[in-house]
Parts: C-alpha cells; sequence; structure tokens
C-alpha cells in the first residue's frame, strides 16, 4: 500500500510539473482547510496522541521462501522425449499425480526383450501343459488297467513318474514366468517404466509417466513437449508451502537482541496483510562481506496465500516501552521528511513535520513535532496529503 501511494504522490507531481509548485519550496506546518463535503469524502478521523505501550521491534528487510527440506526436484529417469506435460507453475499437486510424460527408447528396448522372453516362455508353457495333460491322461488310463490286473504295475509306476515330471516341468515354468516378470519389473522400476500394457496387450509401450511424490505447490516448470532430456535432467521444483520461511538480513548491531523463539510479525508488500510466526533460526555467522545476520521465521501458509520470492518487511520482538505512539497509518512521507496532519480547529488541519524513533508494524514512537493531547489525523492523511498537491498547485 505505501508503494502504491508513493507511486500515486509522484503522478501527481509530475502532472503538476507546468504549475508553480516545487518541493523545495513547500512550507512546513502549513495549514489546510476543507469543506464539509471535502471532509466527508476523505472519511477523516482523529484520535489525541497519548502514551502508548509498544512492542519494541527490530525491522529487518526480508522475503518468503520455500523451506529447504519441504522441495522436492524432479529429474528425469533416464533418456528420452517429452511427449506430455500435464502441470503448470502455481498448480497445487497431490501425491501420485501424473506431471509428465517421457517416451525412452530404452524403456522400448527392455520392453521388447521382455515380450520376447515371456512369449518363448508362455510357448514353453503352452507346450509343457500340452504334455502334462497327455501324462496325466496315460496315467488315469494305466491307474484303471492296473486296479483292473489289466496292466503291469512296471507301466502303472512309469506312467506315474512321467506324470510327476512333466507337472514338476510346468510348475518350473510358471516359477521361471514370474521372476522373468519381477525382473523386468525391476529393470524398468528405475527408469519408471511399467510392464502392465505389456503384459496385458503384448504390445510395446515406450512411455514413462512421472509422478509427484508428495503434496505441494508446483514452484517451476523446466521443460516443454516435444524437448529431449538427458538422464538426471531436472524437470520440475514443488514445494509444501503449508508452512514456509520467512528470510531477512539483520544488521550487526542489532544481531546480540535476536533470539529463538521471539515473535515474529511480517508485513506484506503486495496486500498490506500481516502474518505471524516464531524465530526458528539465527545464524551463527555474520557475513563478512554484507556485514548482516541470515534470520528465518516459520509461517503458517495453509490456504497458500503466501507465495515463494514475495518481498516483505520482517518485525521481531525484543520487549515492550511505553511512549508517546502515532499509528503507522497517520504518517506520511514526502521528500526527505516524515509528517502527519493536526487538526487545530473545525475544519482546519496543519500539517506538522514529525520526527520518528522507535517503531513497529503498528505504531511509531513521536520524538518532536506532534504534543500529547493533539488531534491527529489516524485515517484520511492521505487524501489530506492529496488536496495539499491539488491546493499547492493552484498557487
Amino acid at each position: 500500500m505505501k508503494i502504491l501511494k508513493l507511486f500515486i504522490i509522484l503522478s501527481l507531481m509530475i502532472a503538476f510539473t507546468g504549475c508553480s509548485f516545487k518541493h523545495e519550496t513547500k512550507t512546513v506546518n502549513k495549514l489546510l482547510t476543507l469543506t464539509e463535503a471535502q471532509e466527508k469524502n476523505a472519511k477523516i478521523e482523529t484520535s489525541p496522541l497519548a502514551q502508548t505501550d509498544i512492542e519494541l521491534q527490530i525491522t529487518i528487510p526480508a522475503q518468503f521462501k520455500a523451506r529447504n527440506q519441504s522441495v522436492e526436484r524432479i529429474y528425469s529417469p533416464i533418456d528420452g522425449k517429452i511427449t506430455e506435460v500435464y502441470v503448470e507453475p502455481g498448480a497445487i499437486l497431490k501425491q501420485g499425480q501424473p506431471v509428465v510424460q517421457i517416451k525412452s527408447d530404452e524403456i522400448s528396448q527392455i520392453q521388447l526383450e521382455f515380450l520376447e522372453k515371456i512369449l518363448e516362455t508362455d510357448a514353453n508353457i503352452n507346450e509343457m501343459k500340452a504334455q502334462y495333460d497327455l501324462s496325466r491322461q496315460t496315467f488315469n488310463r494305466e491307474k484303471t488297467l492296473y486296479n483292473e490286473k489289466i496292466s503291469s504295475r512296471a507301466e502303472y509306476e512309469i506312467a506315474n513318474a512321467q506324470m510327476r515330471k512333466d507337472n514338476a516341468n510346468l510348475n518350473a515354468l510358471y516359477t521361471k514366468r514370474s521372476a522373468l516378470i519381477q525382473v523386468y519389473k525391476q529393470r524398468l522400476a528405475v527408469y519408471g517404466g511399467s510392464l502392465d500394457n505389456v503384459l496385458k496387450t503384448r504390445q510395446i509401450y515406450p512411455f514413462v509417466t512421472l509422478k509427484a511424490n508428495k503434496n505441494g505447490v508446483l514452484l517451476e516448470r523446466k521443460v516443454n513437449p516435444g524437448e529431449i532430456v538427458e538422464k538426471n535432467r531436472e524437470l520440475f521444483n514443488l514445494a509444501d508451502l503449508s508452512t514456509i520461511w520467512l528470510v531477512g538480513y539483520a544488521f550487526e548491531k542489532d544481531s546480540s537482541n535476536l533470539h529463538l523463539g521471539e515473535a515474529v510479525t511480517g508485513t506484506l508488500e503486495e496486500n498490506s496483510g500481516t502474518v505471524n510466526g516464531v524465530l526458528s533460526y539465527v545464524s551463527p555467522i555474520l557475513d563478512n562481506t554484507t556485514k548482516t545476520l541470515e534470520v528465518r521465521a516459520d509461517i503458517p501458509n495453509k490456504d497458500f496465500v503466501i507465495k515463494p520470492n514475495m518481498y516483505a518487511e520482517m518485525f521481531v520482538n525484543t520487549g515492550t516501552v511505553n511512549v508517546l505512539a502515532i499509528p503507522n497509518d497517520a504518517v506520511e512521507k514526502y521528500g526527505d521528511y516524515n509528517f502527519a496532519y493536526v487538526k487545530v480547529k473545525p475544519h482546519t488541519y496543519e500539517e506538522r513535520k514529525v520526527e520518528i524513533g522507535r517503531k513497529n508494524d503498528k505504531y511509531s514512537e513521536v520524538i518532536s513535532g506532534i504534543k500529547a493531547g493533539e488531534e491527529v489525523v489516524i485515517k484520511g492523511s492521505f487524501e489530506l496529503l492529496g488536496e495539499s498537491i491539488k491546493k499547492q498547485s493552484d498557487l
């Protein structure tokens, strides 16, 4: 919001460059009188400046980042060609959801090799099954003849032995078939391939479909359909963003006041919202070049409102003081100084240069410029600034 305000102010200044208004000639503590209609439109609210307990905070420029342990990088398990990409950056993924399909000659070769062996094995099984059926029929006939004392016991035993041998050979082929399937399933699993379609259709299916291994948000997509990829090439990044890092770099002078577990508030530049968390990491090492200390806070983000790389300000609470304080929304910055509006009589407001001391995400300490008890504009100060610029441009 502050950025938007600054943009509007600059736009107004540019629009009035042909007028006599100059920042250098701007009068401090000038009066601004409004009509009742102007006051109503500006929705002005005032409050007496008073002593207030405020949390002492260290203000640190910060940025939201995905937690390292939450990031999953998806790599190509094989050389091949991208045939389908099913997801776009920002997509919320569920575990097991397909993300990309790759066509692989190596998968084709393994499946072809398997298909040749399984067809040969199945042919042997069919042949042995027919032989076993015949030997079983022979045994049953010899058994009947033996019981009727028509056939000799030797003929009965020979038929029984042949049947048992054929049955053992058939079972051995079934075992070989199962082992063959397991071996090739394991070989293909290394590349993300499957035998399911080959077993069902007896046709080659040279595609690998990669899936998300966890729930998360897709941060980055690095491939497009038609691209040739090599094994181990990084294709996607996804992360669990239900908790996100707020990462800041504190100045050396503040390092002694930063401790694990301290309450942290973050303000979002994009929508002026705030988030809360606790300090979860304070680097034990000061950066030798920047003389800053990396600090991190874990921030809940269940609705995925916060996105990685969004900028923010981090406020770390370090204690409480009772000071003359003004709401931050009541303070405007113009040129090189801060100022606020004080209501001096009905419909009349005085622009006051304000020296600001300690501050947090809600209040700023007033060092000078406004006295306790004076009526300060706490809502509508930006609208008063707009009126001031317009009036100045007419001079």
